[in-house]
């Protein structure tokens, strides 16, 4: 009879640990799944306020010299690009 006792508050505590591992187990899972939804709630409003950053603050669009005559370009413009210039040159020499 004494054997069976054992054999019985043995399964019961290893039931009750099982049951603490398996329990501790659930939270830690519960807890990553709550922090990455929490990660992509924070990326997703960085994205959202870069795209309106990016809509408040648009570039000024640059003046192509390729289609303006050779008269009208800004030599000392710094976004000037020569080839196009040179190109368009080209393009009304042959037309």
């Amino acid at each position: 009879m004494s054997t069976v006792n054992v054999f019985r508050y043995t399964a019961l505590a290893a039931g009750i640990v099982y049951g603490a591992y398996h329990t501790s187990q659930l939270k830690s899972a519960a807890a990553k799944a709550e922090e990455q939804k929490a990660y992509n709630a924070q990326v997703a409003l960085i994205a959202e306020a870069k795209a309106k950053y990016a809509e408040l603050h648009k570039k000024p669009e640059a003046k192509t010299a390729a289609s303006t005559d050779i008269k009208e370009v800004n030599f000392d413009d710094k976004e000037l690009d020569f080839a196009k210039v040179i190109l368009s040159a080209v393009e009304k020499l042959e037309s």
